[in-house]
């Protein structure tokens, strides 16, 4: 198991959900570029991204690591270009997110995802 952080200022009980994707102005780009659905996430407690320094929670679950799929590997040679069809890929082939690299790691996960435990943060 590894544990994921996910920041918001919005307060969120029970799941996060992936229907949300796109509704706010960190993802509204991201979903022009891929319409398909999923929450985005850190393996590191204090992201390198600014923008989510004053979020007021952190959202933190746990997931199977075997579950996703690793794309700065890329293995099973999903990633031909096209995030659409990689992330299709992914969910066809029973994994539960993708993670990348961009100076650091973010995990997509794909799938509503159970809440383990919310920090309120100091902002």
């Amino acid at each position: 198991m590894i544990t994921l952080y996910h920041y918001s200022d919005k307060k969120i009980i029970g799941q996060l959900r992936v229907k949300h994707f796109g509704q706010n102005y960190f993802t509204r780009n991201d979903k022009n570029i891929s319409s398909v659905k999923r929450i985005y996430f850190y393996d590191v407690k204090n992201p390198q991204e600014y923008i989510f320094n004053n979020a007021e929670y952190c959202y933190i679950v746990k997931v199977n690591k075997n579950k996703i799929y690793d794309i700065t590997k890329d293995k099973r040679g999903f990633y031909s270009g096209n995030i659409t069809d990689l992330l299709n890929k992914v969910k066809k082939s029973g994994y539960i997110g993708v993670k990348y690299n961009i100076e650091y790691n973010v995990i997509s996960l794909l799938y509503d995802i159970p809440i383990y435990k919310t920090i309120k943060r100091e902002v």
